[in-house]
């Protein structure tokens, strides 16, 4: 009987997490192999960005980024998403995407998903000028803490394309029982 091959992420999250540690706090990334697994904790170190890495491991690291510095877990990987969506989002982008609505740049920013991740899809629909829904279906590792890694990223990438007063929500949750996970965003 053939497994099916495992879900990955490209390591260029591993590297994100080390730079925004270092960048936090010199001590943290002793912090995260303390709470951290010896695998997951290596990973973490040697992960290159070019290469795949298991996501289970990156969802337990995001899981564990708050305790590292001092924060709760929602608020350590929500800090992390608008620090990522700083660093991946490059001055010239911002400037072709400030030209965006932030509908569009949800809908772009899910069409990328497949070259970060071998495994779920973005269902993004625009509801009014100012709003719009993203749903994320078939991601195989629902954690609390991995959401509110993407409300702080998309949230922060809203803000950094132009838009005024967001409002980034996570109504539903696969951990809670829906059938995807559900973000709403809000702007002006």
């Amino acid at each position: 009987m053939l497994l099916p091959p495992m879900a990955q992420v490209k390591g260029s999250g591993f590297t994100g997490i080390r730079s925004f540690l270092d960048e936090r706090d010199p001590d943290a990334r002793q912090r995260m192999r303390a709470l951290l697994s010896a695998d997951d904790a290596e990973i973490l170190e040697e992960a290159l960005a070019i290469g795949w890495y298991p996501i289970d491991t990156y969802v337990r690291v995001i899981a564990a980024i708050g305790p590292a510095i001092g924060l709760g877990s929602a608020e350590g990987a929500r800090e992390l998403g608008r620090s990522s969506a700083d660093y991946d989002l490059s001055k010239i982008h911002r400037l072709f995407l400030r030209l965006a609505n932030p509908a569009y740049v949800l809908e772009k920013a899910g069409e990328y998903w497949g070259r970060f991740y071998d495994v779920g899809e973005w269902r993004v629909t625009r509801e009014s000028p100012q709003r719009a829904v993203g749903e994320l279906r078939g991601f195989p590792v629902p954690d609390a803490a991995y959401c509110e890694f993407l409300v702080g990223y998309i949230g922060r990438m809203f803000e950094l394309v132009g838009a005024k007063n967001v409002r980034f929500t996570h109504p539903r949750c696969r951990l809670h029982g829906a059938e995807a996970c559900v973000f709403v965003g809000e702007w002006r």
